[in-house]
């Protein structure tokens, strides 16, 4: 199969923890912590799932990161910690799973991956007894997953999905649909990385691993300190790039979870998500002043967001990601136009929108006068008339 939005490499990356404040802050003798991490990550696709009949057979794919005590490094009172590859970051792939339902339009499930763990605070319990706890996550983790799956059902899942389109007016493709299906019945693995109530947010999915003497005595054993949980699709994961020009970042999923029970700690969990996917530019524009004829588009919570702008100088397609084309304006070496449906040109603005890590971005506008054919975000899609489209 082809490299495409249906058959794609991806990255999951969780790059760093921030702690804000430590479970020994308080401590007069040693105020330092010493987190460490478990990550698991699960892959629901077509690499390692198959239909037989009415249900999905196979195994998911898993990541599991490696080691306790330690995992993320030694002790820290506050700042940034890296997180190594071996604990954090998953490079694997993602398609869809083919199925054929008598009387349903699915033909397909899309690809999904679950990401979560634990961060617990290193304290007396032996790093042995941590590592047996650690397993035996990752089997409570694989029964509940292969329970889950194996009471799917696929015609009842196709035929959920079914109403589901007909719920929305018809906006839903059946394999969105079946996306949002797919994460429902997905929601027993979710529910084991519930934060419980008490004051000391002791975590779900260790509550019946003392039994076996795993954590130690109250006093002095190890401490969860909080769990995260993050789903993502193949239609979410399929949209983001590696890079765009001008845009180092890409367009990425952002990871940012927060593990606080203040005033006793407070963590926060940094990374980003991505496929193996950018744009190369065809051509650099010679002209100072440029038309906009097309841009790209990134939907975010309901709203439309300008990631780049293109167009054709001199029969030669060229594009800018948007803090490219910002910079080319406050520097003086380009100028943009739209021009409307009335055949009148009007200038594109550039606005200062706040700081990402200390630095300056920006968005590009078109002045407010009621015409909405030179709206940025109405211009065609950039697609393959700005640059060239890479799955790698």
């Amino acid at each position: 199969m082809a490299l495409g939005p249906n058959n794609f490499n991806l990255t999951i990356s969780l790059d760093s923890l921030f702690v804000f404040q430590g479970d020994d802050i308080h401590d007069l003798f040693d105020s330092d912590s010493e987190p460490y991490l478990w990550v698991f990550m699960i892959k629901i696709d077509g690499e390692g799932l198959h239909q037989q009949n009415n249900q999905l057979v196979g195994a998911p794919t898993f990541f599991l990161s490696a080691g306790s005590h330690g995992s993320i490094g030694g002790s820290i009172e506050h700042g940034s910690r890296s997180i190594p590859a071996a604990v954090g970051r998953w490079d694997t792939s993602l398609k869809p799973i083919p199925i054929s339902v008598a009387g349903q339009q699915l033909t397909e499930i899309p690809g999904t991956i679950l990401c979560a763990g634990v961060l617990l605070e290193e304290n007396l319990t032996p790093n042995s007894a941590m590592e047996a706890a650690h397993q035996s996550t990752i089997t409570l983790i694989k029964n509940t997953l292969n329970t889950t799956i194996a009471s799917l059902g696929l015609a009842g899942l196709a035929a959920d999905a079914a109403a589901e389109i007909v719920l929305s007016g018809g906006a839903l493709s059946p394999a969105a649909a079946a996306q949002l299906i797919l994460q429902r019945r997905l929601k027993p693995i979710q529910d084991l990385f519930a934060v419980a109530a008490p004051a000391n947010a002791a975590v779900t999915v260790l509550q019946n691993l003392d039994a076996g003497g795993f954590l130690g005595s109250a006093i002095s054993r190890d401490k969860p300190m909080g769990t995260f949980f993050q789903s993502f699709s193949q239609q979410d994961l399929a949209a983001t790039t590696e890079s765009w020009p001008g845009l180092s970042n890409g367009s990425r999923i952002e990871i940012n979870q927060k593990m606080w029970n203040m005033p006793e700690w407070a963590f926060t969990l940094h990374g980003r998500a991505w496929a193996h996917h950018k744009f190369v530019r065809r051509g650099t524009p010679a002209t100072p002043r440029l038309q906009i004829m097309r841009t790209s588009k990134r939907h975010q919570g309901g709203e439309i967001h300008i990631t780049g702008v293109g167009g054709v100088d001199g029969n030669v397609a060229w594009g800018m990601g948007r803090e490219e084309a910002a910079r080319e304006v406050l520097e003086g070496r380009h100028s943009f136009f739209v021009v409307g449906a009335n055949g009148r040109a009007v200038d594109v603005g550039v606005v200062q929108g706040g700081f990402v890590n200390g630095r300056p971005w920006h968005f590009l506008q078109t002045p407010t006068d009621g015409d909405p054919s030179n709206n940025l975000k109405n211009l065609p899609d950039g697609g393959g008339a700005i640059s060239d489209e890479v799955w790698f």
